[in-house]
């Protein structure tokens, strides 16, 4: 009998992807980057015209920004003087802070616009410009999602989100803050380019010449910067180098002050004069910024509550040994750590000088580093994610992201509503005390 042949196995094919899934993976992060971007800017543009009314504090910048623009530079001596004769200018601020004043001057000789709209103007660029410098910052020293993350907690930020339809200085200050930290975190990764530090000095000089509390952060960066020479490269000359750039920036900065008021003496007097009647009994500050130190964590929690456990997170993540990073598995590593303390630096700096130094409890002041403290809560987010996924199954994890994302989309519409809820109630400030009783809390 002839012997029954067996039909021939079928090798099994291996299932290919679909064509140009590898290409739409690629763009999800680009994509969803984009988008975030885009909705934080339609949000601060449309509510450009939503104040009710302008600030004492918008009305002095622009009526210093107008007379330059109409009579131009040559008059800001005798603005500074007439700040300087007359007490009851005190509690406004000072023409000295040209850094603003000159940038709204700009934009109304440029636009023919003169009232507050045009600083308002300015300071929504200037947040708008943050928002893709987070996202620049994030993608280039963190990771992408990370980026992601930090720009849509910045995209409905109540205190970013109040700034960018005021005539104030602080989204311009912002900024610039933001960008000492960035170039901060370049030149921890190449301390051997001078053009960064070139870059970093000039940043510094403008936030100097901007408001007082610019010191704060190029004061923080600088000693971070310092560090990085002394115990990485090991270079006394380049600390040498480093320290003079900055004598030099904090000397042509008194020098323009001195040149603008005809002698250096009226515009160290001008900002005395603001700085003592900041804690004069009976003034503004001391009745709306002024309270416990904790008061102002509990400003950021309420104003921000998913964001402010995140950014705790980031920070507890950053601060402590990078062994905890290593343990983060599935998303993507970090891209420099070192950017992360940075981050935190600054954060934690101006976080504690509005808490613990009295008479400054108000979102404004620490605008320096809103970029960064998003920065930690995407960072957070990101880490949580990733301990997930090394302990959950492909499909639970799945399951996870998508609640995660509902709940961040829920946190971040309540933190838009409470922004409108800050708008709504006429309150003409960010201060601790106005924003709580608005929100009854």
């Amino acid at each position: 009998m002839g012997q029954t042949k067996r039909p021939k196995k079928i090798p099994a094919t291996k299932t290919q992807p679909a064509a140009g899934t590898g290409t739409v993976k690629r763009l999800v992060v680009p994509v969803a980057l984009a988008v975030v971007i885009a909705v934080g800017v339609v949000l601060r543009v449309i509510n450009l015209a939503g104040v009710p009314s302008r600030s004492p504090d918008e009305k002095v910048y622009t009526r210093y920004a107008s007379r330059i623009a109409d009579q131009g530079l040559g008059v800001t001596p005798a603005l500074i003087a007439e700040f300087e004769r007359n007490p009851g200018n005190w509690v406004y601020p000072p023409p000295t802070r040209i850094g603003y004043v000159w940038l709204v001057a700009a934009a109304m000789k440029v636009s023919g616009v003169g009232d507050e709209s045009a600083g308002a103007a300015v300071s929504c660029l200037f947040s708008c410009l943050s928002l893709a410098l987070v996202a620049w910052f994030g993608w280039r020293f963190f990771n992408p999602w990370i980026a992601v993350f930090a720009v849509t907690f910045l995209a409905f930020s109540v205190g970013e989100l109040g700034m960018a339809q005021r005539a104030w200085l602080d989204a311009p200050l912002g900024f610039c803050g933001l960008l000492l930290a960035y170039l901060t975190s370049e030149i921890t990764r190449s301390p051997r380019r001078v053009l960064l530090y070139a870059a970093w000095l000039a940043a510094g000089a403008y936030s100097l010449m901007t408001k007082e509390s610019g010191v704060l952060s190029y004061g923080l960066c600088a000693a971070w910067v310092l560090g990085v020479l002394v115990v990485k490269e090991r270079s006394w000359k380049a600390v040498a180098l480093l320290a003079l750039g900055g004598v030099a920036c904090l000397a042509g900065t008194l020098l323009v002050w001195g040149i603008l008021a005809n002698g250096i003496r009226p515009s160290l007097s001008a900002l005395h004069h603001v700085l003592s009647g900041h804690s004069a009994a009976g003034s503004y500050p001391t009745q709306y910024y002024s309270g416990p130190w904790y008061q102002f964590f509990y400003l950021l929690w309420i104003v921000g509550p998913a964001t402010a456990a995140l950014a705790l997170v980031g920070t507890v993540v950053a601060v402590l040994p990078r062994r905890l990073l290593h343990r983060a598995e599935g998303v993507g590593q970090i891209v420099d750590p070192r950017a992360a303390e940075v981050a935190a630096l600054i954060a934690l700096g101006f976080v504690a000088f509005a808490s613990f130094v009295p008479n400054f409890q108000y979102l404004r002041i620490i605008s320096p580093a809103d970029g960064t403290y998003c920065l930690l809560a995407g960072l957070g987010l990101w880490y949580l994610l990733s301990l997930a996924r090394g302990g959950l199954s492909v499909s639970d994890y799945r399951a996870l992201v998508v609640l995660v994302t509902v709940g961040i989309v829920i946190a971040v519409a309540r933190d838009y509503r409470a922004f409108r809820a800050v708008v709504g109630s006429g309150t003409e400030d960010l201060a601790v005390r106005s924003i709580r009783a608005v929100m009854q809390r």
